[in-house]
């Protein structure tokens, strides 16, 4: 990852796109990272557009530069960049994610069918993005704790990582929680009984965060495990967070990116913003 874009986010000037823009430009100076401000502009009908293509890539660099110098005067001293381009947003901000360090997109755009689209938008960014994806949704708690999700699969490491790293520069504290589901079985494993599970799961659990958090010295780390629904009891601890931070996975050969259920529930339903992990790149 070239990480030449610092902090990325998605820019459409509607509500989500306000709030997302705000979100992103705290965390560029937080982390002393340059903020990119990237607008996609896409002629949805292009029977009905009545504006020269000039025109409308004019009023989109307009657009963006105005949200730059938002940013700009929020943070005095912020290094903002910006970027404007035609074609599908969720496909170019997805692509654009590889080069960030931080990706951040709204979660809802204007009008009923603005709402659906940047919606969907959001959606597809976290799951088919790189890195971390950060969806800016629910409510904004500032003093509450970072909440981070750990099931023990291979992006387990990175997902605490990130939200350490969140903490660190936001001075929070963390919440490292793991769900044990009702039922949970190592299939073909005989004479493995469902109290032994639990127990492993939680002392790997407990091993996972004792280790990473090492490397951040000074930050308060809470840990629960808890037996229930993973995405009932994710979207339960999003509740006052400053942010929940969760995993994706890659699965096949086509590394194809896939939201597990409790990522894409959080993803839809947290009452904070999300932020979504990613496996890092193959090469």
């Amino acid at each position: 990852m070239a990480e030449s874009l610092g902090v990325l986010v998605g820019y459409d000037g509607s509500e989500g796109g306000e709030r997302a823009l705000a979100w992103a430009a705290d965390e560029a100076a937080a982390r002393r990272l340059p903020l990119t401000v990237s607008h996609v502009w896409q002629i949805v009908y292009p029977g009905f557009v009545m504006m020269p293509l000039d025109a409308v890539e004019k009023s989109a660099a307009e657009l963006v530069e105005a949200a730059a110098e938002k940013a700009r005067a929020a943070h005095p001293g912020l290094d903002v960049r910006t970027k404007t381009v035609s074609g599908s947003p969720a496909f170019n901000i997805a692509d654009q994610s590889r080069d960030a360090v931080l990706t951040v997109v709204g979660n809802v755009g204007m009008g009923a069918f603005r709402r659906a689209l940047i919606g969907t938008v959001g959606s597809q960014v976290a799951t088919h993005g790189s890195g971390a994806v950060t969806v800016v949704r629910g409510e904004d708690s500032p003093g509450g704790p970072v909440v981070v999700g750990l099931d023990g699969s291979a992006v387990s490491g990175d997902v605490l990582r990130v939200a350490l790293e969140e903490a660190k520069a936001r001075s929070a504290r963390v919440l490292a929680l793991c769900v044990f589901p009702p039922h949970a079985e190592v299939k073909d494993t005989p004479f493995v009984e469902e109290t032994d599970l639990r127990d492993i799961s939680r002392e790997r659990f407990e091993a996972l965060v004792r280790d990473g958090v090492e490397a951040f010295p000074g930050v308060e780390v809470q840990t629960r495990f808890v037996d229930g629904d993973p995405v009932t009891e994710l979207i339960t601890a999003s509740e006052g967070a400053r942010i929940l931070v969760v995993g994706a996975r890659r699965l096949g050969s086509l590394r194809k990116r896939l939201l597990g259920s409790a990522s894409e529930g959080a993803v839809h339903h947290a009452l904070s913003p999300v932020t979504v992990v990613h496996p890092p790149e193959d090469d």
